[in-house]
């Protein structure tokens, strides 16, 4: 394995997994995708160029993933996504791990493109630019999109606050 291959993997793999557990919801199924994304840049790794391995890498993984939810079955139940919190304080951890898993099960919630668009951007500071070349958007129709649906997060999470 190339030692610039295993930087990539070193740097990104978490980024992907993070992708694919947010769109597929299921943590076998973003592994396989995970998998499928890292072997196509291994096949592509002379063709890219490094600069933009990062967008092309989740831009594979996205598609991956849309390509597995096309093939599932219509009435599959889907997997909510929930991880243990990291915890500092009995009452601070167990209001942290509430406040997380509604932001996560909001996020779960959200339509294509706009869930990518958070994960991409806010969850893992991709630019704009990253995104837009991810998703294969305008630069104004990621911020555009992104302002949708920051707002309709901030709705939904208001909603279920005490």
């Amino acid at each position: 394995m190339s030692r610039v291959f295993r930087e990539w993997v070193d740097e990104y793999q978490d980024q992907a997994w993070t992708l694919a557990r947010y769109l597929l919801r299921d943590p076998s199924e973003a592994e396989d995708a995970c998998q499928e994304a890292f072997v196509k840049l291994w096949h592509h790794q002379d063709s890219i160029d490094p600069e933009k391995v990062r967008p092309w890498l989740m831009k594979v993984t996205r598609n991956g993933c849309l390509d597995r939810l096309r093939r599932r079955h219509p009435t599959q139940e889907l997997q909510e996504w929930h991880e243990p919190e990291a915890v500092s304080g009995p009452m601070q951890g167990l209001h942290q791990q509430e406040l997380g898993s509604r932001l996560k099960a909001t996020i779960n919630g959200l339509r294509e493109p706009y869930r990518s668009l958070v994960v991409l951007r806010d969850v893992h500071q991709h630019s704009y630019e990253e995104v837009a070349t991810v998703l294969e958007l305008t630069l104004s129709q990621v911020k555009t999109y992104l302002h949708r649906a920051r707002k309709q997060l901030r709705e939904q999470l208001a909603e279920v606050r005490p």
